[in-house]
């Protein structure tokens, strides 16, 4: 409605995100180029390092190109975001896309909730203060990521402790073993089949009932309740 009587021949549709191309809800004209400029890391951190003089990395890829410049407007808006100044992949709708939602539900979102949440719950179980169980669950994760975003991996495990090193290297897999692996495999099969896809658009046009009782029953977890007083505390939240 808004876009579409403006979209004449040879003009650009630049997308942050591969899923409406990809799962096809926007069907664009064959006559515009179709780019797609992915930052990769939340809006604000975005904009704090152009701020900064810097960016974040991205991906680019390009869909449909009309006028045979589609990779150089792409790159133009990386550059115009500060992303080029960290560096730019491309790619394509496909890849971005699919590789986005498996790992946002296997590990940087479904996946992390639920290790911390069943990691709180199993220490609480055994008889562990709440404030404790918090505190080894969720609160130090921050501490370890920071680690594994400035070294890696393997300079994160040089950082801490060789008691933490041996458990952890013996013991994690044990814990995510092949069976966690299999169900992570599934996961991805149902976003490349689109299965996913089909069940979220259903979900949002039916007016999201099962995520909002879904963050319902997160916000409800004594995890949480726990996690509000720690923070406070802390002094990270106010």
């Amino acid at each position: 409605r808004h876009i579409a009587p403006h979209l004449s021949e040879g003009k650009t549709l630049d997308f942050a995100h591969g899923f409406n191309i990809h799962f096809k809800q926007i069907i664009p004209p064959e006559n515009v180029d179709v780019i797609m400029v992915a930052p990769k890391s939340p809006g604000l951190r975005l904009r704090e390092t152009y701020l900064e003089g810097f960016g974040v990395p991205a991906l680019i890829a390009v869909y449909q190109d009309w006028t045979g410049r589609a990779k150089e407007k792409a790159l133009a808006v990386a550059k115009a975001l500060g992303c080029t100044r960290a560096g730019v992949i491309e790619t394509t709708f496909k890849d971005e896309t699919e590789s986005d939602l498996i790992g946002e539900q296997t590990v940087l979102v479904g996946g992390l909730i639920e290790l911390i949440k069943n990691g709180f719950e199993v220490l609480v179980e055994n008889g562990y203060p709440p404030e404790l169980a918090y505190f080894e669950a969720c609160n130090e994760a921050k501490l370890i990521m920071d680690l594994i975003y400035e070294k890696g991996i393997t300079g994160m495990l040089r950082a801490v402790s060789d008691t933490a090193k041996y458990g952890g290297l013996t013991v994690g897999p044990k814990v995510i073993d092949e069976h966690v692996k299999e169900n992570m495999r599934r996961a991805a099969r149902y976003v490349q089949n689109g299965g996913f896809a089909e069940e979220w658009i259903k979900e949002h046009r039916s007016g999201e009932k099962n995520l909002r009782r879904l963050m319902e029953e997160i916000e409800a977890h004594p995890l949480e309740k726990v996690g509000k007083f720690i923070r406070r505390m802390s002094g990270i939240e106010k």
